[in-house]
């Protein structure tokens, strides 16, 4: 775990370099992704130029949680923004279109990547993006939210590499044995939502990513309610893990510079 910790420290210091970034911001959420990638962050840019910002929704976040971010961040010496984001989400009570239990969840992760790009844009600081390689290849997380950021520093480790990288760096057992959640709505976990535990769906991100194919996994064993899943989950996730496709006009164009190269030699 040493050579992939000292790899990712260095390789986004020379990223920020090359880009002239000096100062980094990070969502704190007091899990543990988040907290690996800030201890990334820290290391490559020192405590003194990487700013935690916290941004709970109260009522709704655990106070576990916050009392995780905070700890983390001070025991770091890392400069710190705390922000309930209630007073941000009043406002979306009130638009004229119909509401759905899944746009009203999925806005809070919006509205926080909103406030940290604010945070970032104002001082100049790169945004450490903390999704992992089983988040982005199931896009379990939203679009330019949770699955955003400048950069991932964890985007080519899975979450089970996260939890052994997370013991590596001395990370709170607490912090690291709490069920994951991405706290959007009341009683959420990680493995309610994808109904398996990060064990098995690693295990099949891995086999998949190999090349093995579904059916053999599932004759080997693996439960195919999951393995169908994931499938489905990888390829529906497609958009997530791209920019917005640009709409080509390649033969709309040559079109007209025909149209307009055979005007011109009518007029010569």
């Amino acid at each position: 775990m040493q050579t992939i910790l000292s790899t990712l420290i260095s390789s986004l210091h020379e990223y920020a370099k090359k880009y002239q970034f000096q100062r980094a911001a990070i969502g704190l959420s007091g899990g543990l992704d988040s907290a690996v990638a800030f201890c990334i962050a820290v290391r490559a840019f020192g405590p003194q130029n990487v700013t935690a910002i916290i941004l709970p929704e109260v009522g709704l976040t655990p106070q576990e949680d916050i009392d995780h971010a905070k700890v983390i961040a001070t025991h770091f010496e890392a400069k710190m923004h705390y922000q309930p984001i209630n007073n941000f989400l009043v406002d979306f009570n009130f638009v004229t279109w119909e509401k759905s239990e899944s746009a009203n969840a999925n806005v809070k992760a919006r509205i926080r990547n909103t406030l940290i790009y604010n945070f970032a844009n104002a001082q100049k600081a790169l945004v450490i993006g903390s999704s992992n390689k089983s988040d982005l290849t199931i896009g379990y997380g939203v679009k330019n939210a949770e699955l955003g950021g400048d950069i991932m520093v964890l985007g080519d480790l899975y979450k089970t590499d996260v939890i052994e990288l997370a013991r590596h760096l001395g990370l709170p057992d607490e912090l690291i044995e709490k069920t994951p959640s991405r706290c959007l709505k009341p009683y959420q976990s990680d493995e309610n939502d994808l109904l398996a535990s990060w064990q098995k769906i690693d295990d099949i991100l891995r086999q998949l990513d190999a090349g093995i194919d579904p059916e053999t996994m599932i004759e080997k064993g693996q439960d195919s309610l999951t393995v169908h899943k994931l499938v489905r989950l990888v390829q529906d996730s497609e958009h997530k893990r791209s920019f917005a496709p640009v709409l080509p006009i390649g033969k709309i164009s040559k079109s007209i510079m025909q149209a307009r190269e055979a005007e011109a030699s009518t007029m010569n």
